[in-house]
């Protein structure tokens, strides 16, 4: 190869060689322009995007969904909101999983049920078409206690513990209030209320027989009734003219009563036999003394024991005619013995015409025909009379003879 060409050669490789590194200073001009209009780019897209999301949220205050979980360990949910057939309701659950809380609306209102860990329901609080119930429940989710709007106003029940467990209602309204004490088996074994004015008090045994009655009426009395296991009324205690008691037999029959006559006339007893008859009688007299009678089966006095002013009497019946009576006079015991027709056929007592005592004998019509007595010296005298007294007969006691 000669000189020239090797020149010429030269040339041309220094001539690539210059455009190659024209081209590659180009190419590094060209990534420069590109790399800095990206970067203003993505600096721009940055920047709207930001202004674009602050715009956003002061736009949107309000997110909207049909579903909402909160999760918590291991992807579990432990509150839900979501909509139901009746409008809004919110769940949550345990860290163990179980719902405990369910907030919702129903179809009366706003509903709040509590479940224990189990699943058992122990608390509530429920709107109703009349009112709000508010429930509470034992640990396995027997209802314990409600409090809710009854028929008329509040009503509140509680129940034992358990299956075979007692309970209780009270209820209030307009017309007066109800307390009803329930046995296991539900029979009603007390029964306590007011209304209009009066108010009753019930006790029922296992038979289901009222044996206490307690009440008071609208014009402010007390009543008071007790019975046997039957139901069958034995006592009863009221209120009329001051306090009477009654007591009864088992078929209903009154045996005792004690009453008083009214303010500041004292009181009687009143015992009757099995025919309900008086048999013994204890009563005040009008005038303040006492009086107590012994009867006969019909009731009739046998005897009379009573008070008379400052003295006293006692009197034998027959056939409910005085025959016999024994008293107290001004001067003295007095007895009177009498016949079927009431006629005093003997008397005996204190004479009123001389110191000591005498005895009068009577024929039926009262006439004296026979005394036996005092003389005026204390000696004895009996006189005997004819039928219509016109005629006597003295015997004297005999005179000392005259020294």
């Amino acid at each position: 190869m000669g000189t020239s060409e090797h020149t010429e050669m030269s040339s041309a490789i220094t001539a690539r060689l210059a455009r190659i590194e024209h081209e590659l200073a180009a190419a590094r001009r060209d990534a420069m322009r590109w790399r800095t209009g990206t970067i203003i780019l993505g600096a721009v897209a940055l920047a709207g995007g930001l202004v674009a999301a602050t715009q956003v949220a002061r736009v949107e205050d309000v997110i909207r969904v049909r579903r909402l979980e909160v999760v918590g360990e291991g992807d579990k949910v432990v509150m839900l909101a979501q909509a139901g057939d009746t409008g809004g309701q919110l769940d949550v659950w345990s860290k163990g999983g179980a719902n405990v809380v369910r907030l919702s609306a129903g179809t009366d209102g706003g509903d709040l049920a509590i479940w224990n860990l189990v699943g058992k329901p122990v608390g509530g609080l429920f709107a109703t078409s009349t009112g709000g119930r508010v429930e509470i429940g034992d640990v396995d989710g027997t209802t314990l206690a409600t409090f809710a709007r009854g028929e008329e106003g509040g009503a509140l029940v509680l129940n034992g513990s358990g299956n075979n467990a007692s309970s209780l209602r009270a209820e209030a309204g307009a017309g007066g209030a109800v307390i009803s004490m329930r046995r296991p088996g539900g029979e009603l074994g007390m029964l306590a209320g007011v209304a209009q004015g009066a108010s009753v008090l019930s006790m029922r045994n296992q038979a289901g027989k009222e044996i206490v009655f307690a009440g008071g009426a609208e014009d402010q009395t007390g009543t008071l009734r007790i019975a046997d296991a039957s139901g069958n009324e034995c006592a009863a205690f009221l209120a009329v003219a001051g306090g009477h008691l009654t007591l009864k037999d088992g078929a209903g029959a009154v045996a005792v009563s004690l009453a008083s006559a009214g303010a500041g006339k004292g009181g009687a007893i009143e015992v009757l036999n099995g025919s309900g008859a008086a048999a013994i009688l204890m009563d005040t007299k009008e005038e303040g003394g006492g009086r107590f009678m012994v009867g006969t089966l019909t009731g009739a006095p046998a005897f009379m024991a009573e008070a008379n002013g400052s003295a006293g009497t006692l009197a034998a019946y027959m056939q409910e005619r005085r025959v016999a009576a024994i008293g107290g006079g001004k001067t003295g015991g007095l007895m009177n013995l009498l016949d079927t027709t009431g006629q005093a056929i003997v008397v005996a007592g204190a004479a009123v015409d001389g110191d000591g005592g005498a005895i009068s004998v009577r024929n039926s019509h009262g006439v004296q025909i026979g005394r036996l007595g005092v003389d005026a010296a204390g000696a004895g005298e009996l006189a005997v009379y004819n039928a219509s007294a016109t005629m006597k007969k003295i015997i004297e006691a005999p005179t000392a003879a005259a020294k």
